[in-house]
């Protein structure tokens, strides 16, 4: 977090309809499924304009985590959101089809120049219960107003 941030885990003030439906650090969401048939995944690819040998063999399209998570937190948080960080760390493979569990905790909440900011990290998982993916992204919500920048 830098000077012009506020950090906000104490909740938004009162009286005021709460963002990310009140969620706060140390919230908890999922597990959630997902099938991933293989149609869907070379999608993926495909959409990414990438010809690689481990689209070929089938393997499972690493940064569909970003949407992953964002549909996971939104179990819990259903207001439109705005994707402003994303960082994802991969930490196996796996073969589509395949189902993919989602789990995340909200670690931080923020302020800065006027706009609510939250932070969630979830953990992905394929259907043998292998840790494929670490997924760590920042939201705002749309439609809100922040000061002019």
């Amino acid at each position: 977090m830098n000077k012009s941030s506020r950090d906000i885990s104490e909740g938004p003030d009162p009286g005021r309809v709460a963002p990310f439906s009140g969620a706060a650090p140390g919230t908890s969401f999922g597990p959630v499924e997902y099938e991933v048939p293989a149609t869907a995944n070379d999608r993926y690819w495909d959409a990414a304009g990438i010809t690689h040998p481990a689209r070929i063999h089938g393997f499972l399209y690493p940064p569909m985590a970003a949407n992953l998570t964002i549909m996971a937190f939104q179990t819990i948080a259903p207001a439109p959101l705005l994707h402003t960080a994303q960082r994802i760390e991969c930490h196996a493979t796996a073969l589509a089809p395949n189902t993919l569990s989602v789990a995340g905790i909200v670690t931080a909440r923020f302020e800065r120049r006027g706009r609510e900011y939250i932070e969630v990290t979830t953990t992905v998982t394929d259907s043998a219960d292998v840790h494929l993916w670490t997924s760590i992204a920042t939201f705002t919500e749309a439609g809100t107003s922040g000061a002019a920048a």
